[in-house]
C-alpha cells in the first residue's frame, strides 16, 4: 500500500533508513498526517462470514524473567523464524529476549558501532493468541521507553497492539507504533510485514508531548471487522488533517481471529541494553461482539 502521493511512500527498513525521518517529518509538516487506501481495502465484504465470540484475555507479565512469554501466547518467531525474534519477560514486561536470533538485512544506520561482521540485529518480535473474534479491542500499556538514556536515538523501543495476524500474508499483521521524530511524538499505523524490513505505513498522526519512561496506553479497536480506530491515553486519534477517524485493514486479512502484540527494539548493537528494556507492561484483548 502506498501513501496518497508515491514520493511519500516509506518503508521502515532498508537502505532508506536514514531518509525515513526526514520524509515522514516533511509529510507531517505539510499535511499533519498521512493516509491512503487501495480500492480493495474500501470494498465491503458483507458476503463473507464473521466469527463471533465472547472473549477476554489479560496479561500483566508479572512473573519470573524468562526467554519466552509462556501461557497462551504463540510467538511469531516459532511461526516465521526467518522474520522475527522471540519475545520474553523481563522486569514485569514483554521484551525482545534474544535480539541476536536473526541477523538483520538493513543498511547500517549512522552513529551505531557495527555488530559482528558488520551486521545489524533488528530485534523485532511479536506474539498472538486465537480469540475466535474478528471484532476486537487490543489495549496495551507501552512502557514509554524511547530507549537507552545515553546513546543514539535509534536505541528506541516501540510496541503495538497487533490485529488480524495472518502468517500467510506478507503484511502479516496490523498495528500502530509510537515513535519520535526530532523530539515530536508521532504514531505510525500500518503493517508489521514479514519480514519486517517491508513495514508499510498507511496513516500517521502527531501526539501530545511525552517524557520518555512515562507509560502510554495504546488501543486498537475494531468494532466492525477490518475497520479500526486508534486510541492513545484514552483519546481517539484522527488522521488526514483531523478528518479521518478510522483506518481500513487489508480485506484479505480481516477474517483472521489472531490478535496480539509486537515489540520493535530497532537496531540492536552488542553494547546496547535494549534487550533488557521492556516494551509492554500489560495487555488486554477482548471481543466486541
Amino acid at each position: 500500500m502506498k501513501f496518497s502521493m508515491e514520493f511519500f511512500q516509506c518503508v521502515r527498513r532498508g537502505a532508506e533508513t536514514t531518509q525515513r525521518p526526514v520524509i515522514v517529518a516533511l509529510f507531517l509538516a505539510i499535511f499533519g498526517v498521512g493516509y491512503a487506501l487501495t480500492a480493495n481495502e474500501v470494498r465491503a465484504r458483507e458476503s463473507n462470514p464473521i466469527l463471533k465470540a465472547d472473549f477476554m484475555f489479560t496479561d500483566d507479565f508479572e512473573r519470573d524473567n524468562a526467554g519466552d512469554l509462556g501461557g497462551e501466547w504463540l510467538d511469531c518467531a516459532n511461526v516465521v523464524p526467518d522474520s522475527f525474534d522471540p519475545l520474553g519477560v523481563y522486569d514485569g514486561g514483554a521484551v525482545i529476549s534474544d535480539p541476536y536470533t536473526r541477523p538483520g538485512k538493513y543498511a547500517q544506520p549512522p552513529l551505531i558501532h557495527p555488530a559482528k561482521d558488520g551486521e545489524i540485529y533488528p530485534g523485532i518480535g511479536c506474539a498472538y493468541i486465537d480469540t475466535g473474534a474478528t471484532t476486537v479491542s487490543v489495549k496495551m500499556v507501552w512502557s514509554g521507553n524511547y530507549g537507552a538514556e545515553k546513546g543514539p536515538l535509534l536505541f528506541h523501543v516501540e510496541s503495538t497492539p497487533l490485529l488480524y495476524v495472518t502468517p500467510s500474508n506478507p503484511r502479516f499483521g496490523f498495528g500502530a507504533w509510537i515513535s519520535q521524530l526530532f523530539g515530536v511524538p508521532v504514531v505510525f499505523v500500518g503493517y508489521i510485514a514479514s519480514p519486517p524490513e517491508n513495514f508499510e505505513v498507511i496513516a500517521t498522526a502527531r501526539l501530545p508531548e511525552h517524557k520518555t519512561g512515562t507509560p502510554r496506553e495504546i488501543e486498537l479497536r475494531a468494532e466492525k471487522p477490518g475497520t479500526v480506530t486508534v486510541w492513545v491515553d484514552g483519546q481517539q486519534l484522527l488522521f488526514n488533517a483531523g478528518e479521518l477517524a478510522r483506518v481500513d485493514v487489508d480485506p484479505t486479512m480481516i477474517h483472521s481471529t489472531l490478535h496480539g502484540i509486537a515489540v520493535d527494539a530497532h537496531f540492536v548493537a552488542p553494547q546496547s541494553n535494549i534487550p533488557t528494556i521492556k516494551g509492554i507492561e500489560t495487555v488486554t484483548i477482548r471481543s466486541l461482539d
